[in-house]
C-alpha cells in the first residue's frame, strides 16, 4: 500500500533532503522543548518562593523565599533569550537554504478577515 503523500507539498526528491526537512523539525522540537523546562523551572521556583514565604516563620526562610522570586525572574527572562535565539538562527538557516516552509513555519498573514 503506497504512502499518501500531501498535495500541497510533493516528497522531497533525495534522501538527504529528507533527513535534513527531519533535522529541522527536530531542532524546532529541541527548542521548544527546551523553553517549556526553563518555565517548568520557574513556575517550581515560585512554587517554593511562596511556600517558604507563607508557611514558614523563620525569617531566614522567609528570606530564601524572597530571594527565589528574583532568581525566577532570571530564568524566564533567559530561557527566553536562548528560545528566540536558537529560533532566529533556524529561520536564518532556512532562508539560506532557500526552504520557505520550514517545519512549523506559519502561515501568511491574511488582513482584512
Amino acid at each position: 500500500m503506497p504512502l499518501e503523500t500531501d498535495k500541497t507539498h510533493p516528497p522531497p526528491e533525495s534522501e538527504l533532503f529528507i533527513r535534513d526537512h527531519l533535522a529541522g523539525f527536530r531542532t524546532e522540537l529541541a527548542n521548544r522543548r527546551t523553553l517549556l523546562a526553563y518555565i517548568r523551572t520557574v513556575l517550581s521556583l515560585v512554587a517554593a518562593a511562596l511556600v517558604f514565604i507563607k508557611f514558614w516563620e523563620h525569617p531566614i526562610v522567609i528570606a530564601l523565599g524572597w530571594a527565589l522570586l528574583p532568581l525566577a525572574a532570571f530564568f524566564l527572562v533567559r530561557g527566553l533569550l536562548i528560545y528566540r535565539r536558537v529560533n532566529r538562527f533556524v529561520h536564518r538557516e532556512e532562508e539560506k537554504t532557500g526552504e520557505s516552509d520550514g517545519p512549523f513555519a506559519h502561515p501568511p498573514n491574511q488582513r482584512g478577515r
